[in-house]
């Protein structure tokens, strides 16, 4: 079983020093918590990039996830149950996604479901199947050591070292429960929790790939070596 990681997901509703800001006076007169609204780039970057926001650089950017999962959660490899995925957010929470499920395809769906969850902590389907669950304050190193339990974590960075993604898969594929980790960040690299618990570094490529195009790549290569 391989488990896939999304670390320090660009993913987390306004922070209220973000919510104050004068350029959103409209979202404010308009009712709306701040809890209620995704940190988002588009519409709020004036208010991140002057706000003195920790590591802004990384944040705002939910869509990024959106995407990511779209690619994940329709390969072969997931829609049989081989492959587990967690998402690791920028303030600590962890989503664990559902087996077998489908993530809207329109953003806006998306975003809704995602404020859904953050707001009731798990969303069920009607048949009660689990479909997202997310926990609070869950550090990267508790999320590893006591949820997921694996042989060895790789994780992907331009400051890793080179190695295709048919070497890493091999070399994974040797093991019971192996974990990657990709970013679910615009730009930057992990944070040092993330850093410590990464076993090895790999770099994939000599250009800066999107990390929805590293994930599709990576479960491919995997499906491979599975014989799909």
């Amino acid at each position: 079983m391989l488990n896939l990681v999304i670390a320090d997901a660009a993913l987390e509703t306004m922070p209220i020093e973000i919510f104050q800001h004068p350029s959103l006076k409209k979202i404010r007169d308009s009712g709306k918590k701040p809890t209620e609204i995704l940190l988002d780039r588009t519409f709020h970057h004036f208010a991140i990039v002057s706000s003195n926001l920790e590591e802004n650089y990384k944040r705002g950017r939910p869509d990024i996830l959106h995407i990511m999962l779209l690619n994940a959660l329709a390969t072969p490899l997931f829609k049989k149950n081989l492959v587990k995925v967690f998402v690791h957010t920028i303030n600590n929470q962890v989503i664990k996604i559902g087996d077998y499920l489908r993530i809207p395809k329109s953003y806006s769906r998306f975003e809704g479901l995602v404020l859904d969850l953050i707001k009731n902590k798990k969303i069920v389907s009607k048949d009660g199947t689990l479909l997202l669950e997310l926990s609070d304050n869950l550090s990267f190193s508790h999320m590893i050591q006591e949820k997921i339990k694996p042989d060895l974590v790789i994780g992907f960075s331009t400051n890793g070292i080179l190695k295709n993604f048919e070497g890493a898969c091999n070399e994974l594929f040797q093991l019971k429960n192996p974990c990657v980790v990709i970013g679910g960040f615009p730009k930057g690299h992990f944070s040092k929790d993330i850093e410590s618990c990464i076993d090895k570094t790999y770099s994939i490529s000599d250009l800066s790939l999107e990390a929805h195009v590293v994930v599709s790549r990576l479960l491919y290569e995997w499906e491979k070596i599975n014989d799909f």
